[in-house]
């Protein structure tokens, strides 16, 4: 299947700024379950420096500088995908024990990574408030990955999507108070619980397919960027987990970027200086298509 994805940040300034530094993280990544055929970062106005750059997880970026007094920043990431139609099936995976011993020589860049992500991060501190929820769902003689599954069930049955509840601020201890938030904390919450019983977790960010197939019911996150979570099993790899939608992440989802939290991952990151008051607008359409060719697709307005 070919999605064509468009994603329109609007920043509108009261008054003139005079510059921006930007940073956009937007472009979708190859993986074993997608192929990123083409990708184009539009901005205007023009800037004065355009540059790309691939951090150290492999996420690709956009920085560009704008030193021109301007009211308007307008930033328009379209990108074709391609993604792959069939999901393996979860294999059998090593426990927690066994999980850590294939990870003590790790050299590769995915072992090296699930080292780091068996730490603290910027969004997901240690704390004790998780052992309440671990409780309620103790891993058991579970492997890694069957764990993870269960997990993902257990918090789209026993929390609550609810878009106006929480903020990019809101601590791991409210979500988990109130049972509810949005994709970004319920990925946060399990990544929290992952790691505090020593199972190397990433967080996700991409997209969902906009329209739903036929006599399904429309997924939540649509629309709008999307995250989810991944736990590394040493034998296998990396297996992604959507706990908002209770899915395994399938051919309707376009991976952008992968981190230890949301502080790797933000789509766009800046500073501006001047301009006043400023009003944000983002517009995210995500459709299929039969097209190869970014200039083949008819350009849709958001």
């Amino acid at each position: 299947m070919i999605l064509h994805i468009k994603h329109r940040t609007n920043y509108s300034y009261s008054e003139s700024a005079s510059q921006s530094h930007n940073h956009v993280c937007l472009q979708p990544r190859q993986t074993n379950l997608q192929t990123c055929l083409e990708t184009l970062v539009q901005v205007t106005p023009e800037p004065d420096t355009f540059n790309e750059s691939v951090d150290v997880y492999g996420n690709k970026s956009t920085l560009f500088s704008l030193s021109n007094l301007h009211r308007e920043c307008d930033i328009v990431v379209t990108s074709l995908v391609e993604t792959t139609d069939t999901l393996p099936p979860l294999p059998s995976s090593l426990n927690v024990a066994g999980n850590a011993i294939g990870l003590t020589s790790a050299k590769s860049s995915d072992e090296l990574m699930a080292i780091d992500c068996l730490l603290p991060s910027p969004f997901i501190q240690a704390s004790s408030v998780l052992d309440d929820f671990i409780n309620e769902l103790p891993i058991q003689k579970l492997g890694v990955l069957e764990y993870a599954h269960a997990l993902m069930e257990h918090i789209y049955s026993t929390f609550r999507y609810d878009p106006g509840f929480s903020t990019l601020v809101t601590p791991l201890s409210e979500i988990y108070a109130n049972r509810r938030g949005v994709c970004q904390d319920f990925a946060h919450l399990a990544i929290a619980a992952l790691r505090r019983q020593g199972i190397p977790a990433r967080y996700v960010s991409g997209y969902l397919e906009t329209l739903p197939p036929p006599g399904q019911k429309k997924l939540q996150g649509s629309d709008a960027s999307h995250a989810w979570f991944s736990v590394y099993d040493a034998n296998n790899g990396w297996y992604d987990f959507d706990p908002t939608n209770n899915k395994r992440p399938d051919a309707q989802y376009i991976t952008t970027a992968w981190g230890r939290d949301y502080a790797d991952v933000t789509p766009i990151k800046g500073v501006v200086y001047g301009g006043g008051e400023h009003t944000l607008t983002v517009a995210v359409d995500v459709t299929r298509t039969s097209e190869f060719k970014l200039s083949s697709v008819p350009i849709a307005s958001s």
